[in-house]
């Protein structure tokens, strides 16, 4: 009867450890998905961009210039709705027919978001006229943040672990 009850102690220890490897396993599949789910978003950013890109250059050769920005936010368009406002560069491209849905940011709220704004000749001293893009910021580490910068301002300095875009005219 000793010997028996030593066995089920024996499985029953080895179930416990079983389950405990199981259950860890578990929880790093889970934490190792969340950011296989990030690396996703951040991927569908940068794809996104570049047609982003890609439409604004079909715009510039349709009309001889890029986009007027609409000023959602501080000069700013951008992908989420700020005060209300659905009309943005997005809408603008879509109404063009330059993109076939409106490109937005996997999450799409603040922080994560997508904006544009066009500058002028002289601007922040540029010699031509110039737009911005960017995909204000990304969840993981970034290494590419893009390039973007004129002789009085980089603009990969507001949009730090983002991507920036410049396009002259």
């Amino acid at each position: 009867m000793i010997e028996i009850n030593n066995i089920r102690r024996g499985n029953l220890v080895q179930i416990i450890a079983g389950l405990v490897f199981v259950g860890c396993l578990v929880i790093l599949f889970l934490s190792s998905f969340d950011i296989v789910k990030a690396k996703a978003r951040d991927i569908k950013r940068r794809a996104d961009i570049k047609v982003l890109v890609k439409a604004l250059d079909l715009y510039h050769d349709k009309y001889g210039k890029y986009p007027d920005s609409f000023d959602d936010w501080r000069g700013w368009d951008l992908s989420i709705a700020y005060n209300g406002k659905d009309k943005n560069f997005l809408n603008n491209l879509k109404a063009e027919s330059l993109i076939d849905r409106s490109a937005t940011d996997p999450i799409n709220s603040i922080p994560y978001h997508y904006r544009y704004q066009k500058y002028p000749a002289g601007a922040y001293g540029c010699k031509t006229g110039f737009y911005i893009l960017q995909a204000v910021k990304f969840e993981l580490a970034n290494k590419n943040n893009g390039q973007g910068s004129c002789p009085k301002f980089n603009w990969l300095e507001i949009a730090p672990n983002g991507y920036t875009v410049q396009g002259f005219d």
